[in-house]
């Protein structure tokens, strides 16, 4: 999911349908990228800097959509972060680009509370796109330029490292040759269209076998907590949502749903994954001295936790605490 937020610059442009010289790849390279290997362990040829302070916010709003998070430290957002592995957690690891080297490891205390773990799916659109010329281009976040050419709007989505190349929305062609359209600024003149670039590799965020799995079952938990909810409360409105899992494992999970106006009303769902489904579990009450402890840890909030509040995080009130 891309956000726009602040104004939107409509920038005049010189339009012309100019080829930029570059070479046309015999097929785009596809590439499925995560800064884990096979296991979930970080990639050993990642150089790895520790963030200190911050925190994560959000799932969804990120350049790789709802497998990863977006997370913060001061001034300097992170908008490419995953869970640092299939195991419980308080770490993030970011990168900005997958070609990039060097990645962040943030801590952020809850993690797995709050904002809980990913449950919808990777971004559609690429992460990032190599041009064939070899330019490098990165999609991008918050206020978007607009290129106006022919009758039609474009919308820039990719800034690329050379040559103040610019990469659009509209248009992008997927075939054995994938081709982006493209634009160069000139501070001068603004925007020139270029037309159609064939790009020579695409990639998309992905996550290691175990972590999409886990990724999946959060999501078939949110469905069954959605329809468990609405069985009970037809006209609950489930806008903003929180999936806990039991890691590694996930058999167990705690959903939470709030509407998204400041009544701060919540609904709850414990559920239990048993062969292979996901199941009511709120029969299981009282949860704090019926479950296992380990599950307890993972799905509840500790109670004598005072320098914790969910309601930062816009969370409903009434949640159990364990």
């Amino acid at each position: 999911m891309r956000v726009l937020v602040g104004l939107m610059f409509v920038a005049t442009i010189l339009a012309t349908a100019t080829g930029s010289g570059a070479s046309v790849p015999s097929r785009t390279e596809v590439v499925r990228w995560s800064p884990f290997d096979s296991a979930g362990r970080v990639k050993q040829s990642l150089s790895i800097e520790v963030v200190k302070g911050g925190g994560c916010w959000d799932i969804g709003y990120t350049y790789v959509g709802g497998i990863g998070y977006r997370c913060g430290s001061g001034n300097v957002l992170f908008n490419d972060c995953f869970r640092d592995g299939p195991d419980p957690t308080d770490y993030v690891v970011c990168i900005g680009r997958p070609w990039q080297t060097t990645a962040w490891r943030i801590r952020s205390p809850h993690l797995l509370l709050y904002p809980g773990v990913t449950f919808t799916a990777a971004a559609d659109y690429p992460w990032g796109i190599v041009l064939g010329d070899g330019n490098r281009c990165g999609v991008v976040q918050g206020a978007h330029d607009v290129v106006r050419t022919h009758g039609r709007i474009y919308t820039v989505d990719y800034a690329c490292e050379r040559t103040n190349v610019v990469l659009l929305r509209e248009g992008i062609q997927r075939g054995r040759v994938w081709r982006v359209n493209a634009a160069r600024w000139r501070r001068s003149t603004g925007y020139t269209f270029l037309g159609h670039q064939p790009a020579r590799r695409v990639y998309f965020g992905t996550l290691p076998t175990p972590m999409m799995r886990q990724n999946t079952l959060a999501n078939q938990a949110y469905n069954a907590a959605a329809r468990i909810i609405r069985q009970r409360s037809p006209k609950a409105h489930l806008d903003l949502v929180w999936v806990r899992l039991t890691l590694p494992r996930a058999d167990w999970a705690y959903v939470i749903f709030t509407p998204a106006d400041a009544s701060y009303r919540g609904w709850f769902a414990l559920l239990h994954r048993v062969n292979g489904s996901w199941a009511d579990a709120s029969a299981r009450r009282p949860y704090c001295t019926s479950l296992p402890k380990q599950v307890r840890k993972q799905l509840f909030v500790d109670k004598k936790s005072r320098n914790f509040h969910p309601q930062g995080f816009l969370a409903p009130r009434g949640e159990t605490r364990c």
